[in-house]
């Protein structure tokens, strides 16, 4: 009603009889917060754009609290989530958007929020909201969906219906309890079907297939109504009111049979241990009764999801549940037990659901980095040698065709050269010069760019008893051939052996002078 002066009527007969009136009245404009400015998308730092997702059943668009918009989007800012889903969808998406100063789609039963702005939306068949976003130059196509509630066929093996229609036992077609849980598993899988969600999850996947030929990442997520094949398993057949029986339940599977990841399980792969419950979940403002459709069993499932196309420039972070700590169980709160991580924020809760999220990395330049390149390596066909004995020395991960030095250290001593072959690798055999000093040594391969690779060796004395710089057996090296002065010190203290050499000039010198005494 726009501002201004009325009249007031109470009528009668369509109008055409006056009861009482006119009452006047002056209407004025109604007094309204200045509209939030465009919230800025996350910038990237090093070529690498955040991207927290948010799968949140809002419950009959919010309105089952006070003020839910305002409650859902302090969830979402608590979170940190830049894109949210909303199934249950109501006016929630516009009204948060517009708290949040974000961009928004509201279409299908499923609403979708996004600080990235949104480049294009669709629908993918009845199910499916869809949204092309832009993050920082990358495209991501955001798919939302609010699958089928009826066939809820997850309640069979507990002992209860889930109004599945068609040609089926007596019960199976109300939400009461039944005379014993079905444990059927080609049974529950048929009615399963029949619910439309695996089929859901087939158009969608042809939609996310011409996405990625287009060279878009997605990110699928929303309330599915079905519990996960990943979740039904060996482990947890005896727990959660399951009944021992294991179920690959169609509708995610489809999805993990076209490549998709569920982000939740994937960084909590331990379905016992982090069960990652989102329904039912505890509401303090309203009675169990209002939060349990099976009273008498454990119904707790995960239906909530985020799944994520695999792509080399996006990483999966991290996963969690956001919500309150507790859960329902057989018509009672309980405290979560598990494993699992809840977040729970500063706000009134809008849901009986829990929500998920997950934490994504956008990389400009791919999020797995490049695989180090191998380092060149060395070896030795012992790392123990005598003086003057041959070597084998070998070579892996050089550069292919590469003309290589060996040498001897500490001084250097060339040792010979070496090419490698066209994988990088060598083989050489080298001989120790005679005289090298025993200790510790190191031999060294210097390639054309002037790297160096080394490896330890050790060096042993002359077998026989020679000394190092003589000949085997104590002979003196022949002046004028050049071998000693071919060898360096490469690894001993040459300070003691100088010495010793001075004592015995000194001490010939002395001889010759006693001798010239006494002729």
């Amino acid at each position: 009603m726009g501002a201004g002066e009325y009249d007031i009527y109470l009528l009668e007969d369509d109008g055409y009889g006056i009861l009482a009136g006119p009452i006047d009245l002056t209407v004025t404009e109604a007094a309204t917060e200045p509209p939030r400015p465009p919230a800025e998308p996350k910038p990237a730092v090093d070529g690498v754009s955040e991207l927290n997702v948010l799968t949140f059943n809002v419950w009959h668009g919010g309105t089952q609290v006070a003020d839910g918009a305002q409650q859902i989007a302090d969830i979402i800012e608590q979170t940190d989530a830049d894109v949210t889903f909303l199934p249950e969808v109501g006016d929630a998406p516009s009204q948060v958007a517009a708290l949040l100063g974000c961009d928004h789609l509201t279409a299908t039963d499923t609403g979708i929020v996004s600080r990235y702005p949104i480049v294009s939306t669709d629908t993918v068949g009845r199910w499916w909201s869809k949204a092309v976003i832009d993050v920082n130059g990358t495209e991501v196509v955001v798919y939302g969906g609010h699958l089928e509630y009826r066939w809820y066929t997850t309640y069979l093996p507990r002992g209860y219906g889930g109004e599945i229609h068609g040609d089926w036992p007596d019960g199976w077609d109300t939400w009461d309890k039944l005379d014993a849980p079905v444990t059927d598993v080609e049974a529950i899988l048929a009615a399963n079907l029949q619910s439309g969600r695996p089929d859901a999850a087939a158009e969608l996947l042809a939609d996310i297939d011409a996405e990625r030929t287009a060279g878009r990442i997605s990110v699928v997520g929303g309330d599915f109504n079905e519990p996960p094949s990943q979740d039904w398993t060996a482990a947890t057949a005896d727990l959660f009111d399951h009944n021992g029986v294991v179920i690959p339940w169609q509708t995610t599977q489809t999805l993990l049979d076209g490549g998709l990841v569920d982000a939740f399980r994937a960084v909590h792969p331990d379905p016992a241990a982090n069960p990652g419950f989102t329904w039912p979940s505890d509401n303090p403002l309203f009675p169990t009764s209002s939060l349990t459709w099976a009273p008498e069993a454990d119904e707790r499932d995960r239906i909530d999801y985020i799944f994520a196309t695999p792509d080399a420039r996006l990483a999966i972070d991290g996963s969690t549940v956001v919500g309150p700590q507790s859960t329902i169980v057989r018509n009672e709160r309980v405290v979560d037990d598990s494993a699992d991580e809840i977040f729970t924020p500063d706000a009134v809760w809008p849901s009986d659901h829990k929500a998920v999220l997950a934490n994504f990395s956008i990389c400009d330049d791919g999020c797995v980095p490049p695989e180090p390149e191998p380092e060149a390596a060395l070896g030795l066909g012992s790392t123990s040698v005598a003086a003057g004995a041959q070597l084998t020395i070998t070579g892996t991960d050089f550069a292919a065709d590469a003309e290589l030095r060996v040498e001897l250290r500490s001084t250097p001593v060339t040792l010979g050269t070496v090419t490698t072959d066209a994988a990088g690798a060598f083989r050489l055999a080298v001989t120790i010069p005679a005289g090298t000093a025993p200790g510790a040594h190191r031999i060294v391969v210097i390639d054309p760019g002037g790297t160096e690779t080394s490896a330890a060796l050790t060096v042993t004395a002359v077998p026989g008893g020679g000394q190092p710089g003589g000949q085997p057996g104590g002979g003196a090296t022949t002046p004028g051939t050049g071998a000693a002065d071919a060898l360096a010190t490469t690894g001993a203290d040459s300070t003691p052996f100088l010495f010793a050499a001075l004592l015995l000039f000194a001490t010939g010198l002395a001889f010759v002078a006693m001798r010239r005494r006494r002729v």
